[in-house]
């Protein structure tokens, strides 16, 4: 009883310290990095341990809560997002920004450990409230226009959702995940389709490239980390105790696997590129019951840290001429960041390329082990796909770091040491040195993976990536892809998503 009491009031900790911080900001800040701090080392601990834990809310009778292998992975990915968020992007931050990401929090651990269809409910209404307002945090029309796009959207799926919950009730009685089994074929399409909404897997996710390519970055950064894995936890013990949505989910998995890499490759703006990629990557992650959450988490991760260090700050290094000495030291620095920022881009798109010695090689080996041979070449498919879009988006952002600072001079008055002095002494820099070093010790963890033929398929993928890149960068795909792009953007996600929805119980009643 005790116990459940401690992981009950851990659970709505967050939300707590986002309220008090309305009142005391600048208390509540640190004790909230400490919180994050505390949740991702003991949940690491509790993966690393294989730790499992039910308990009932509220006695006998009550929410019923499962922490366990689907749960961890994604509280510590969440807890580690929202640590980089804070520290990269603390200053930029409008009132109540980081109070709403606590609340966002809450939602998160409710949505990841709950066993119950209601909670689950109240927390994916409440995980999206939090981010109708974190997309509108940039307070533009595009902005603002999408952000109401998804609370409609958002808020039609998980009508849509309820309306599966209660007719399951009507036949098993219970609101438990467990019970599912004995509900009727059109009860369970209609949850499925509203997490897969949540998850912004295809083909309900495709409000993900425009959400994600003009909100800010530190939200897109909180979205692409938190929001859509909100769902994944949900979905694989869905697919492990019910045959028929495991079918269905090995069906989507590999059409939002592939499609949506495909639209990435000739997508030419790279947030809505990064946003197809999503797509695609929970297709995989889906097709997985025993290592999507962990696949979920790394790829939270990364996209995290590419979000973060898309576009250079250029409004910073747009120093004059005439300010003399100290603005050429201050160009110094300022390049010296903007390089640890694209070789941390750099990194984190090799990683979800599943390149060797980063995180991404792990969960992918995991991944392509569990698969059955059949979806294998989708597998091997996708991850040429995936290759392909991170080697332009590599390239692109490696030729802005050219076009916007002057390179040569800088390596030349190159002195390493004080480089290495200055990058610690910056907090982002140093964070994002950070990140790239947990990259590759997560890697090494899992060294029995690292066989010859798995090294040689990955280095392979990652080559032939960059000359499919080649070969198709020339593409003018501008002539149908835009099209689409403004027919999507017109139509709408709460229409589209009905409709989506609609096809979805069609497929599922044949």
């Amino acid at each position: 009883m005790n116990e459940a009491i401690i992981l009950g009031f851990l659970i709505f900790l967050p939300a707590t310290l986002g309220f008090i911080g309305c009142v005391f900001p600048k208390i509540t800040f640190p004790l909230s990095i400490t919180m994050l701090a505390g949740y991702a080392l003991s949940s690491l601990y509790a993966l690393n341990h294989d730790i499992n834990y039910a308990f009932t809310l509220i006695g006998e009778g009550g929410i019923q809560f499962s922490i366990d292998r689907y749960s961890f992975p994604l509280i510590f990915g969440s807890s580690l997002t929202l640590l980089i968020v804070f520290g990269l992007f603390s200053k930029r931050f409008s009132h109540y920004y980081y109070q709403v990401c606590l609340v966002l929090l809450t939602a998160l651990l409710v949505s990841f450990s709950t066993v119950d269809l209601i909670s689950l409910f109240i927390a994916l209404e409440l995980l999206g409230f939090t981010a109708f307002l974190l997309i509108a945090d940039k307070n533009d029309k595009r902005a603002l226009f999408l952000s109401f796009q998804y609370l409609i959207g958002g808020g039609l799926a998980m009508l849509i959702y309820l309306i599966g919950v209660i007719q399951a009730f009507t036949f098993t009685g219970t609101f438990l995940i467990a019970d599912l089994g004995n509900a009727p074929e059109t009860a369970l399409c209609l949850i499925i389709a509203g997490l897969l909404t949540k998850a912004g897997v295809f083909i309900c996710g495709l409000w993900v490239p425009n959400v994600y390519s003009h909100a800010n970055c530190q939200s897109a950064a909180v979205l692409s980390g938190c929001v859509t894995c909100a769902a994944i936890a949900p979905i694989e013990r869905m697919s492990v105790t019910l045959a028929p949505i495991g079918e269905t989910l090995s069906v989507l998995g590999v059409l939002s696997a592939v499609i949506a890499a495909i639209y990435a490759v000739f997508e030419r703006d790279s947030g809505r590129a990064l946003g197809w990629s999503s797509v695609s990557q929970l297709g995989i992650a889906i097709l997985s019951p025993t290592y999507g959450c962990l696949y979920a988490m790394q790829h939270g991760i990364c996209k995290t840290l590419l979000f973060s260090t898309l576009h250079n700050d250029i409004d910073e290094a747009q120093i004059t001429k005439s300010d003399g000495a100290r603005n050429n030291i201050r160009n110094h620095e300022e390049t010296t960041r903007e390089i640890v920022r694209v070789l941390t881009f750099i990194m984190a798109s090799l990683s979800i390329m599943g390149f060797p010695l980063l995180a991404g090689f792990v969960t992918k080996a995991w991944i392509k082990n569990d698969l059955a041979d059949e979806a294998k070449i989708i597998f091997t498919t996708s991850a040429l796909l995936t290759s392909t879009v991170y080697a332009r988006l590599i390239f692109d952002r490696v030729n802005t770091l050219r076009t916007n600072y002057d390179l040569p001079n800088y390596f030349a008055s190159l002195k390493l040491p004080n480089e290495l002095k200055m990058s610690i002494s910056a907090s982002r820099s140093l964070i994002l040195i950070f990140s790239i070093i947990m990259l590759v010790i997560t890697s090494l963890s899992q060294i029995d993976l690292y066989t010859s033929y798995s090294i040689r398929s990955a280095i392979l993928s990652a080559f032939l990536g960059g000359i499919l890149f080649t070969s198709v960068v020339g593409i003018q795909a501008d002539q149908w892809v835009k099209p689409v792009t403004r027919t999507l953007d017109l139509v709408g996600a709460p229409f589209l998503v009905a409709a989506l929805l609609l096809a979805n119980l069609l497929y599922f009643k044949i």
